[in-house]
């Protein structure tokens, strides 16, 4: 088993520096969340929230399996208050399959306690969640806290490689 999977839907840079960074600091593999291709352009857009207002399974790509690691840390910009669709198909999708998992919010502005509540309904057993603001992205306040996080999933690494798992 591997250790660390950090799960990235971005549609802009933010996202991707954030996967990158703490990829880098857990030694983890980044694995994009891509919307298929009938979700792209204007259309897209209409399709993807039809597909989910009727209960409809939203297509998504992905390459990794993330039951081959130990921890997914799954990174999303919020919309809305709220989960993308992507992001929500990943998570029903695989985690009954994921050991342990947290995640990473971002967006423009502050994200509120509603917000995170909804993540941890579709991710209720979360060892370590963090929400930015893009503003921070790449100052010294983001890789502190993006420290503090990773520090949060080496003790679950630590854990289980102590349990020989």
């Amino acid at each position: 088993m591997r250790d660390v999977l950090v799960a990235c839907y971005a549609r802009h840079d933010s996202g991707k520096k954030i996967a990158s960074e703490i990829a880098t600091k857990l030694h983890g593999k980044v694995d994009a969340i891509e919307d298929s291709d009938k979700y792209q352009g204007k259309l897209g857009r209409f399709r993807i929230f039809w597909d989910y207002y009727i209960g409809k399974r939203v297509m998504i790509k992905y390459h990794e399996d993330p039951k081959d690691y130990t921890v997914v840390v799954v990174v999303s910009p919020v919309w809305g208050g709220k989960p993308p669709f992507a992001v929500k198909a990943y998570i029903n999708q695989n985690i009954k399959e994921m050991k342990h998992y947290g995640f990473i919010l971002y967006d423009r502005k502050p994200i509120t306690k509603e917000s995170k509540q909804r993540f941890y309904g579709i991710m209720p057993k979360t060892v370590a969640e963090l929400t930015l603001q893009n503003e921070d992205i790449g100052y010294e306040v983001f890789h502190h806290f993006l420290e503090d996080f990773a520090d949060r999933i080496r003790v679950i690494l630590d854990k289980e490689e102590k349990n020989g798992n």
